[in-house]
């Protein structure tokens, strides 16, 4: 039996340019083409559903509901055609023509040789910089050629197969942004299931707005002031997290109040600085969902 594939895509103020390349590109490899809209109803909405093909559907929230929400959504409208295979993106994405069926190609193979696979993801390439994403990879275990078991992957370009989300569940809507896909991979293995990445198929993505860098030894991408809310409030409700790591848990207590420092000190550093406290503190008392 064939399987029916569905991308699902998360928008939220999207640029019609942008998300027009990805949607013509995604509707000729997928079954179907999920869009879920995160822009709320104050602003004017810039797609146009008519030039829509049939096989593409496009659900307004008219709220932002948090990315983790709307890929819930996501998932149950593809589940409901009829889909057991699903791609997960983010508007700013950008794939090949054969993208689909390369990654579709390299979960088959690594089902031949490891079961129970949770979700496959690309090399992600930063389109900002041209930088590969690939520290997960490089401290992962190769189990077929360019295929690495990992830890962890991002939530773009990711193929998630129906079984797996049955049993591992969806995502926590209540993190609304921020550690989500992280979370889910870390729940995935500490209940049996392997995450897995291949270099083998890369995404254009956009991380970030601008790099850090750290003595010229380390970056890390810089986020907006407003996303480091949840950065630090989600960091904190991980360490609530059976499935987190001790390892984990150990290097955020030295990393986080390093990277507080940094932004703290950086452009907009007393407003950095505000949603950053901000987060601690909600994160302390175990508050979720949207800032408030």
């Amino acid at each position: 039996m064939k399987n029916k594939k569905a991308a699902i895509v998360i928008l939220f103020n999207p640029i019609l340019k942008q998300i027009s390349a990805l949607v013509t590109t995604l509707k000729k490899q997928c079954d179907f083409v999920i869009l879920v809209d995160n822009t709320p109803t104050s602003v004017q909405r810039s797609i146009d559903i008519n030039t829509f093909s049939d096989n593409v559907f496009y659900d307004n929230l008219n709220e932002n509901m948090g990315i983790a929400y709307a890929q819930n959504h996501g998932f149950f409208k593809a589940i409901e055609l009829g889909c057991d295979i699903f791609f997960t993106f983010d508007q700013d994405s950008s794939i090949e023509d054969d993208y689909i069926s390369k990654m579709y190609n390299e979960y088959q193979e690594a089902n031949k040789s490891i079961k129970k696979i949770a979700a496959l993801g690309p090399l992600i390439i930063n389109e900002r910089n041209n930088k590969k994403y690939d520290r997960e990879i490089n401290l992962g275990k190769e189990i077929i050629n360019g295929v690495y078991q990992v830890e962890s992957i991002i939530s773009s370009g990711a193929l998630i197969p129906l079984n797996a989300l049955k049993y591992i569940g969806l995502n926590k809507s209540e993190w609304f942004i921020d550690l989500v896909d992280i979370e889910w991979c870390y729940r995935a293995r500490h209940l049996g299931w392997n995450v897995l990445s291949t270099i083998n198929v890369d995404l254009q993505h956009h991380l970030g707005q601008t790099d850090v860098n750290v003595m010229g030894k380390v970056s890390f991408a810089k986020c907006s002031p407003f996303r480091l809310y949840y950065v630090y409030r989600n960091w904190l409700l991980s360490n609530r997290e059976i499935a987190f790591p001790l390892k984990y848990k150990i290097k955020k207590m030295f990393v986080m109040p390093c990277k507080f420092i940094i932004y703290t000190f950086s452009d907009n550093g007393f407003i950095r600085l505000k949603f950053m406290l901000k987060g601690i503190v909600d994160g302390l008392k175990g508050v979720t969902g949207p800032y408030r």
